[in-house]
């Protein structure tokens, strides 16, 4: 099969997903499927005998094997369909509906199109990038940032900026945008779950017209660890070593006992990245508070404490932090004079392509 290179981009602030041209329709032989790379996306090809052309993901939708370009095209009725190769499960290579299992997952589809002789896909699936919200302009900027270089990391999907509070559009708005052809996935753009996730973002894929899933927030992970130290580092802390400084993690808080605990397992790998004990602190709504812990410390007679701020983006808790009493603070994961880390923009699209 002869894999057209691909020359599409997304220029600054598109949301829409763009036109892949990724083979000769010569190349696709009727009933059997092929495999191609877009962006960072499988995908299946399937030609029919009567020249019509379906595209969909090439994962698997329960185990997420890159098999679907090997299962069986078949139809039912005057509906083509696909087999995937290991559950046997039947799906429409229209609409990606499971038709052995009506409450089965859907597998995504792609819009085909040909121009002279060459075969073309767009993604019907959207992320929705769902951020807290803050009325603080240098914390917008860096969560636009972010959103921004998701976008342009996977051109092949269609990413849409949302939030949860403060800020518009909402994420029941842009879930209400979509064409009733299009996936969504919800990430969110929290570090770690609790109201927001459990309850406005589950509602709000609840109430949508089209098939929509929420993963996990951002955190913890190990790979925020790393950009934490990276921002210790940059406020004068001696990472790694064994340097004087008592470090708090100063986390915003949640009266979600789920989120707490998440926050104390990101504690621990910072520990670990760091090769010393961290204190794990609160903004607010669960304890102990981020200035407690900064005097515990000290009248336990540490030496200097440094925090690292266990925010996504500058704002009004970030500004709390600063004035918690600590000899230094670092800054939050994502700042505005410098790109959005890789590491988080990864994490994102993770998010995005794990099934849950």
């Amino acid at each position: 099969m002869t894999i057209i290179e691909q020359t599409a981009t997304v220029s600054p602030g598109e949301r829409r997903s763009v036109w892949h041209p990724v083979c000769a329709l010569a190349d696709l032989e009727p009933l059997w499927g092929e495999a191609a790379l877009v962006g960072a996306s499988q995908v299946a090809l399937f030609r029919l005998p009567d020249d019509r052309l379906f595209a969909v993901d090439n994962a698997d939708p329960h185990t997420g094997a890159f098999v679907m370009s090997r299962g069986i095209v078949g139809s039912r009725g005057a509906t083509p369909t696909i087999a995937s190769p290991l559950h046997k499960d039947v799906y429409d290579l229209e609409t990606g509906a499971c038709l052995t299992r009506p409450d089965g997952p859907r597998l995504a589809t792609w819009q085909v199109r040909v121009t002279d002789g060459v075969v073309a896909v767009r993604s019907t699936r959207v992320l929705v990038a769902a951020s807290h919200g803050t009325s603080d302009l240098a914390g917008r900027r860096a969560v636009a940032a972010l959103v921004e270089a998701v976008r342009l990391a996977r051109p092949e999907i269609d990413v849409r900026d949302s939030f949860v509070d403060v800020q518009e559009p909402s994420v029941p708005d842009v879930l209400g945008m979509q064409d009733d052809r299009a996936t969504a996935t919800v990430v969110p753009l929290l570090l770690s779950e609790g109201y927001h996730v459990h309850v406005d973002l589950a509602d709000a894929a609840r109430d949508a017209h089209i098939p929509v899933r929420v993963t996990g927030a951002l955190g913890p992970d190990r790979r925020l660890a790393q950009v934490l130290a990276r921002r210790l580092r940059e406020a004068g802390v001696a990472v790694p070593g064994t340097g004087e400084e008592r470090i708090v993690l100063a986390a915003a808080g949640s009266s979600d006992a789920g989120a707490v605990a998440a926050c104390h397992v990101m504690g621990g790998m910072l520990a670990a990245e760091l090769g010393r004990d961290v204190t794990v602190a609160f903004v607010s709504a669960a304890h102990p508070r981020v200035g407690d812990a900064v005097t515990a410390l000290r009248e336990a007679g540490a030496g200097p404490v440094a925090v690292s701020t266990y925010l996504l983006a500058p704002g009004y808790f970030a500004d709390l932090i600063q004035q918690a009493g600590a000899d230094v603070v670092s800054r939050p994961l994502l700042v505005t004079d410098a790109p959005p880390p890789p590491e988080l923009v990864a994490l994102v699209g993770e998010r995005f392509d794990t099934l849950t």
